[in-house]
């Protein structure tokens, strides 16, 4: 989940349930998408997108080699998020997420294989249908 740049003050200790939206970093971390506050003791990965004329600009090679030097996140919603400090912030999504742990990083991953799997079988059958 990405928003314009906003601050929030308010705390919990653990989110409701686990979030939807998500970015990999390019440190191999899988961070969730919170709104309030992280739970406590976990890494927090703050985020602003590329436009894509940057992202163009940089091309994959520029990126994979800012990726080695800072950390990038690929964002659930398909944006490329460079680290908070390293670009100007001003008028760009946001993505703000705290690290997954092991288990909760298994547990996305399950699932996004689950929901891929039956995409592709609809895919396929709408194909089919319309042939």
């Amino acid at each position: 989940m990405s928003t314009k740049t906003t601050s929030s003050t308010n705390k919990t200790d653990e989110p409701a349930e686990l979030a939807t939206a998500f970015a990999l970093a390019s440190d191999g971390i899988l961070y969730f998408a919170f709104e309030n506050a992280p739970p406590p003791g976990r890494s927090v990965f703050v985020g602003y997108a590329l436009r894509a004329d940057e992202a163009q600009k940089f091309g994959v090679g520029g990126l994979l080699l800012w990726a080695i030097v800072h950390p990038l996140a690929l964002g659930s919603d398909g944006c490329i998020y460079v680290r908070e400090g390293l670009i100007d912030a001003e008028g760009r999504d946001v993505f703000r997420g705290f690290a997954a742990t092991p288990e909760e990083a298994t547990r996305a991953a399950e699932e996004l294989h689950r929901i891929a799997s039956n995409v592709v079988v609809e895919v396929f059958a709408r194909k089919r249908a319309a042939a």
